[in-house]
């Protein structure tokens, strides 16, 4: 699967790898962290002050945590406008992560994860999840209930895409431009 990248309509066409940081000079002993370690990033140091990372799993109580996660990350990053837009665009991608690729026959030997940075005006969110199967937009009938995840994402982000893992899954991301800092 190659990667691809879904420009939202009328919006910039460049695309920044929000997520190709200068690595750090790896730790001499790594320390033990786990998903279930809340600064797992930090204790393997690579999280920073613009960098946070969550597990979670197809449990509603995880889904609540993650998005109360995005909203204190985001508050704390003096973002705190574009909370409700990043917490609906996170709710939907994992909630899709959740439905497609965390299914019980896979549920219980993967994990998925939030990963979500700020570089310049940029606030992008990645999840990846076991499966290698492309997110697909879907064309609900008016009154569906559901169906309608990546045009909710496509709408409220300046872009969006998905690129194969090196576990054989996929990381969905999306991108949403800020004021200046």
């Amino acid at each position: 699967m190659a990667p691809r990248v879904i420009a939202a309509p009328d919006r910039d066409e460049e695309v920044d790898n929000a997520f190709a940081p200068v690595a750090p000079a790896p730790p001499e002993r790594a320390p033990a962290a786990s998903s279930l370690t809340p600064d797992w990033g930090l204790a393997l140091g690579i999280s920073t002050a613009d960098f946070a990372a969550r597990a979670f799993t197809p449990d509603p109580d995880s889904l609540k945590t993650i998005r109360r996660f995005i909203r204190e990350t985001i508050t704390e990053w003096g973002l705190s406008p574009f909370a409700d837009d990043l917490t609906t665009v996170v709710n939907e991608l994992t909630t899709n992560a959740v439905q497609h690729a965390l299914t019980p026959s896979r549920a219980s030997h993967s994990s998925a994860w939030l990963g979500i940075a700020r570089t310049g005006n940029t606030v992008v969110c990645a999840v990846t999840d076991p499966s290698p199967t492309p997110p697909a937009y879907h064309h609900p009938e008016p009154l569906a209930e559901a169906g309608r995840g990546l045009l909710i994402v496509n709408a409220l982000t300046s872009q969006w895409g998905y690129a194969p893992t090196p576990s054989n899954g996929k990381a969905v991301w999306a991108r949403i431009s800020t004021p200046d800092r």
